[in-house]
Formats: C-alpha cells, structure tokens, sequence
C-alpha cells in the first residue's frame, strides 16, 4: 500500500507550470467533486478513442501503402499522452503501473492488448508494402479538383478552417468574459 496521494508537486517544473495554464486543474470549471470525477473520467474516455481512432486511421493509411503518414500517427498517438500522463501522475507521487499491478486492472490490460495489436497490425501493413513494393490495398487517389468530389474536399477545407478559427475565437470571448467576471 503506497502512503497518502498529494495533488501537487514539491515544487513546480515547466510541466507543472504549463498543466496548470492550459488546464486549469484546479479551478471552478471542475465543479464539485462528483463532478469533477465524472469530467477527468469522461476525459480519459475521450483521450482514449482520440487515441485508437488516430490508430485505425493509421492502419488504414498503412494498408493503402503509405509509409510515413501511419508511423507518425502511431508516434503522436500513443507517445506523448502516455508520457505526460505517466510524468504527471509520477510528479504527483503516483505509480500508474503500481495501481494497474495492485488493482489487476482487466480493462488496462485489454486496452494494451487492443493498442499493441493496433501498432502491429499497422507496422504489418507497412512492411508488405515496403518489401513487395505495393500495398496491401491499391486505389487510385487522385485529388479530386472538380465536379461533386472536387466540391466537397474544397467545402470541407474551407468549413475545417472556419471551425478551427471559430473555436479559437470562442475560447479567447470565454477567456477574457472569466477575467471579467473574477
């Protein structure tokens, strides 16, 4: 049994420092502890389908023969939030593999083996195509510039970008309305 789990660090690195501007882990946009519990869950739910949706568009790249696009996406998938996740909960006095050895955590181990299988899968399909030369699956991908196709690709580029700005915008309104009002 590890001792009591503190919600700090002893003293604040870079990491810290940049969690707590981005996140904001301990202010009220948390609610109350219930809340705040269903919320970090809720998170860790939508981290995890960000993560095997990065990989099924991985493998899916990988078996129509690109090479680069799948092993970036593998890379930037599973790395940097297993990393921050595993450094933030450690700073924290914290051991994730402890808790998952102590608890026999059954779900942790099929999502492991559920990611493994995804990164082999993917890495499969990238080595037929890096040995034979073709992919697993071949299909022309000319870029559609005209007619209906060319339509759609154009709409949703410009509809992306508009989204992107809009969201940023939104959340700098949102920003400066909470100074205001604190």
């Amino acid at each position: 049994m590890t001792g009591p789990v503190t919600r700090k660090a002893a003293s604040p690195s870079r990491f810290d420092r940049m969690v707590d501007r981005l996140i904001d882990i301990d202010g009220e946009g948390y609610g109350d502890e219930r809340e705040r519990s269903v919320l970090l869950e809720a998170n860790a739910v939508g981290l995890t389908v960000g993560i095997l949706a990065s990989l099924a568009a991985g493998l899916v790249l990988a078996l129509l023969g690109y090479l680069l696009a799948p092993f970036l996406l593998v890379l930037l998938a599973v790395l940097p939030a297993g990393l921050a996740a595993t450094h933030y909960a450690r700073r924290r006095h914290v051991d994730p593999m402890e808790l998952a050895d102590r608890a026999g955590a059954r779900s942790t181990r099929v999502l492991t083996v559920v990611l493994g299988a995804a990164v082999v899968l993917i890495f499969a399909a990238m080595a037929v195509t890096v040995f034979s030369g073709e992919p697993v699956i071949s299909v022309p991908l000319d870029r559609p510039r005209d007619g209906f196709a060319g339509g759609l690709v154009q709409g949703g580029v410009v509809g992306g970008l508009l989204g992107g700005l809009a969201t940023i915008v939104g959340g700098l309104v949102s920003v400066a309305r909470s100074r205001r009002t604190s």
